[in-house]
């Protein structure tokens, strides 16, 4: 019989490349999402008349590096209530609850240099400033994590790391492209990510959702690489000389260097196939350039 998914935050970035990826699966999916009916799962009483599923994909939450700075309190509280409210509603039944976290809970441990890189799920979870609002996104995945991990329920918890591609707001590569149309060629601070192109994490991501229980596993891409590197090469794409690129300093608390250890998620998925940062950049955006 088909499994029936209920994928919250289906209109998201991650989400609604996952909702098509399921669709185009003939798979039974329900989307939910607040751009769609402005149901909000914050609300005990929307999810207490959610109908029963075979798997939960909890993949909502209010994201955006700038927010985390802008809207502390309301990211908090966006980020806690749906998780509570989902565990509540299907903890006492059959139901695979697979939740969405992040790899900033470990921030502190691995820039403390307490742990290695790359980072394995083996890390210690640490906030070195409790509060500092940045960690307004990350602490509710940490809570939801331990909630998740303690429901009863068949759970998976995939951080991710760094996912990019086409129809992503409020992250780096999106912003800096926008920059760049403005004439603007500035990085803030120029630290180390692992990216992983959208389709890549999409297919992993599948491919633990129906095979993986009780797990924690890191979904990204174990190729480290310093900003200014990636910026450049975004200039080259659009046509701008990427000797222009200044650097300038980074918001307190951004992590200083990022990678998975990968060795988890392809051992239990098989996926090796990764896009290239040079192919998956240039699917990602159109430079549409005027000449500089």
């Amino acid at each position: 019989l088909m499994d029936k998914y209920c994928l919250t935050g289906s209109h998201g970035f991650i989400g609604s490349h996952y909702y098509k990826y399921l669709q185009n699966k003939k798979s039974h999916v329900v989307p939910y999402d607040k751009k769609i009916r402005g149901e909000d799962l914050a609300d005990k009483n929307t999810t207490k008349l959610l109908p029963d599923y075979d798997v939960v994909i909890h993949l909502a939450a209010t994201n955006g590096t700038k927010l985390f700075y802008e809207q502390p309190t309301d990211v908090l509280i966006n980020n806690t209530l749906p998780t509570i409210n989902l565990i509540e509603r299907y903890r006492n039944t059959n139901t695979k609850f697979v939740f969405a976290s992040t790899c900033e809970i470990f921030n502190g441990a691995v820039d403390a240099g307490y742990y290695h890189i790359p980072t394995d799920e083996q890390v210690p979870v640490m906030f070195n400033d409790i509060t500092n609002p940045r960690w307004s996104y990350s602490i509710p995945k940490a809570l939801g994590e331990n909630l998740v991990a303690n429901s009863g329920l068949d759970y998976l918890i995939i951080r991710y790391f760094n996912v990019y591609g086409p129809g992503q707001v409020d992250h780096f590569i999106s912003e800096f492209v926008e920059r760049c149309k403005r004439g603007e060629y500035y990085i803030k601070g120029d630290d180390t990510r692992s990216f992983c192109y959208i389709d890549d994490a999409i297919e992993m991501t599948h491919r633990l959702v129906t095979s993986t229980s009780n797990k924690i596993v890191h979904v990204g891409n174990d190729y480290e690489i310093k900003i200014s590197v990636v910026a450049k090469l975004i200039m080259g794409i659009m046509g701008i000389n990427p000797e222009r690129l200044e650097i300038t300093t980074g918001p307190a608390g951004s992590a200083k260097r990022r990678c998975p250890d990968t060795t988890l998620v392809q051992m239990l998925t098989g996926f090796n196939n990764y896009t290239s940062l040079e192919t998956g950049l240039r699917s990602t955006f159109t430079p549409d350039i005027v000449d500089r």
